[in-house]
């Protein structure tokens, strides 16, 4: 595709605030929002942001939404306010609302969260329901997503599975520890039903290792100790520092009906870091790395106790990761790339009478 060449038509881009350098990359659904803004603002001739940097609803944006044929890309999910302003958008002329689904906020909270208040999840799940049948193109993160909706016949259905950056796809650094230890990583979310605070428990009680956790804390509790280490929230541009330093990387995801079918954000991001990585099995997340033909990057635990994981740590300590074999089969997932040809899919593709599911 001639990048010389844009598409010529203007995007009204709603999302929390958009998200213009990797500083501003603090957790996994930031990182497809960053690719999602710069390549539009590098095919369309047109982007315009629904807020401001500051957060406040950008006016201009509201006026062009609500034009006839106007085109509206949504970072779903980006706020119950900037939800209804789509939704509501959607209903004038022919306009186009293209969804970039990063989870599905009413299930990912059943099943997360320990007492999610039942209005609040009614609420969402209508609005959610109402902008999934609205959308003239879905982008979904995972392909199981696929098992709690059915698209409707014309709608375009791109799957885009995590990737990682063009200008990522590196060897990183040999490590630099400095008291000999060994270092186990977990990035993400802190709130995963008490899943973090277990892993934690165990890690307190394994001489040679530390645990380094990273990621949003919200209102989780963590209880650090000498072989327990909260780092805290870091952008993305520096957690590969973080990583390189790293023996092995921990997905210790709970498993229940959602976690199994999702794939983690920014597990190309773990695989690229060339260390192993203990999993719980979670069948999504193991199609996708089979598909990349990575299993033995990866190490699965069906549960987490200190046997298990002493077993794992053990097991770790004997692999050997071919880096440049891990980089050669992450190229395929290039985020740029891949927002490039969903555009064009989008924007420049015609129309079809029958459902279009494409996998990017």
């Amino acid at each position: 595709m001639n990048m010389d060449k844009l598409i010529k038509t203007e995007v009204i881009f709603i999302d929390n605030a958009p998200i213009k350098k990797k500083s501003d990359i603090h957790h996994g659904g930031h990182v497809r929002r960053y690719y999602a803004w710069i390549t539009l603002n590098k095919m369309v001739g047109k982007v315009i942001p629904f807020r401001k940097e500051n957060g406040a609803i950008n006016p201009l944006a509201v006026r062009c939404m609500f034009k006839k044929d106007s085109k509206i890309w949504v970072e779903y999910g980006c706020g119950g306010t900037a939800h209804l302003f789509a939704l509501f958008a959607s209903f004038i002329g022919s306009n186009r609302l293209v969804l970039n689904i990063h989870d599905f906020l009413v299930i990912q909270r059943r099943d997360l969260e320990k007492n999610p208040p039942f209005f609040r999840r009614f609420r969402l799940q209508v609005i959610e329901t109402l902008l999934i049948n609205r959308a003239y193109a879905n982008i979904l993160a995972w392909p199981r997503m696929l098992d709690y909706f059915t698209p409707k016949k014309n709608q375009k259905l791109l799957i885009m599975v995590p990737g990682v950056g063009e200008d990522e796809l590196v060897a990183l650094s040999p490590n630099n520890k400095k008291n000999g230890r060994k270092i186990a990583l977990y990035f993400g979310s802190m709130i995963r039903k008490g899943m973090i605070q277990w892993i934690a428990e165990l890690f307190s009680e394994i001489n040679g290792w530390e645990l380094h956790l990273v990621g949003v804390r919200g209102d989780a509790e963590i209880a650090e100790n000498e072989n327990v280490k909260y780092i805290g929230s870091l952008s993305h541009d520096k957690l590969f520092d973080i990583i390189s330093n790293a023996d092995l990387v921990l997905i210790p995801y709970p498993k229940n009906h959602y976690m199994d079918r999702l794939i983690p954000m920014k597990i190309a991001y773990t695989l690229i870091s060339g260390k192993p990585v203990i999993s719980t099995r979670l069948q999504g997340l193991y199609e996708y790395i089979s598909m990349l033909g990575l299993e033995e990057n990866m190490i699965y635990l069906d549960d987490w106790n200190r046997d298990s994981l002493m077993g794992a740590l053990k097991k770790a300590e004997n692999i050997e990761i071919d880096a440049s074999k891990t980089i050669e089969k992450l190229r395929s997932l290039s985020w740029e790339p891949r927002f490039r040809k969903a555009i064009e899919i989008i924007f420049n593709e015609p129309d079809s009478p029958d459902n279009q599911i494409k996998r990017i």
